[in-house]
């Protein structure tokens, strides 16, 4: 007894798997950005006076929040429910002064990124406790304005989003560089290159220009936030962009800040005249 497989359906049936392996490697991540409502929903409450200027944003993989102003080298325990600080704590033996725009952390250590590219390395402390550091210095510069810092766990590295110029050979285009935990050292070519245009499309404004990037804990995507053109966009691990919202004007005047709690919850934060606030939007299982 013969078996009826002929040569041109063993040829479909390969380039049928081949298809479907291609397209599988090559699928979008699904979009995180629609399990909040941007418009109607989220809580708002005010931040104690140290956090009027508040800049970055993170939360520890054991769930705690951390956040800090743009000016001095003070890192803020608070709770994300009330804004209230719940402890605190400084680099160095007299409190650095720096032009701090972003916070990140992994198990074991915590970063602060300046405008002009330098992390800052240092270890969690107690309440009111000084700790060492350590200075990265990398090509990037004040004319590069990084804005925002996030721990990429897949990568193994920090993700730092540019607000101004993305490089050499990248006009009309945001960038988001990479650097490694691994060697201690930037890489060359951006992580993500972003179209402007696009971005400007969906912005209120004329510029789209980051403020924050934060990883996504269920999609593994990244949320991009930008207080110049008052919106959210969400990129794939690959660089694509999937999403993006304009962001409630009367909520978000100024968002420097974002990250997410474990639960998936989102927190944006931004600065005030008065004072900061802290926007918490629920994940919508």
């Amino acid at each position: 007894m013969t078996h009826g497989f002929s040569l041109a359906a063993v040829s479909l049936a390969l380039t049928a798997t081949l298809l479907l392996m291609v397209n599988g490697c090559h699928a979008q991540p699904e979009s995180a950005m629609k399990r909040y409502d941007l418009d109607r929903g989220g809580h708002s409450v005010r931040l104690p006076k140290p956090l009027r200027e508040i800049s970055g944003l993170t939360t520890a993989p054991d769930g705690r929040v951390f956040a800090h102003n743009d000016e001095r080298g003070v890192v803020y325990r608070i709770d994300p429910m009330t804004g209230s600080i719940l402890s605190w704590f400084h680099l160095g033996r007299t409190v650095v002064t720096e032009d701090f725009e972003g916070i990140a952390a992994t198990k074991s250590r915590m970063y602060m990124v300046t405008s002009g590219g330098e992390i800052y390395e240092f270890r969690r402390a107690g309440e009111g406790q000084r700790v060492e550091y350590r200075i990265h210095r990398t090509p990037l510069d004040r004319d590069n304005d990084v804005e925002g810092l996030c721990y990429d766990a897949r990568s193994n590295s920090l993700l730092l989003a540019c607000k101004g110029d993305a490089g050499k050979g990248f006009k009309d285009s945001r960038a988001v560089y990479s650097f490694s935990l691994k060697d201690r050292k930037l890489r060359a070519k951006p992580r993500f290159v972003l179209d402007e245009g696009r971005l400007n499309d969906e912005a209120r404004g004329k510029h789209f220009r980051p403020s924050g990037i934060e990883r996504h804990p269920f999609t593994g995507t990244f949320f991009l936030l930008a207080a110049e053109g008052e919106s959210l966009a969400e990129i794939s691990p690959d660089g694509s962009i999937i999403a993006q919202h304009k962001l409630p004007k009367d909520r978000h005047p100024q968002a420097e800040g974002i990250t997410f709690l474990p639960n998936g919850d989102m927190l944006i934060s931004d600065e005030g005249k008065k004072s900061g606030t802290l926007t918490i939007y629920s994940y919508q299982k």
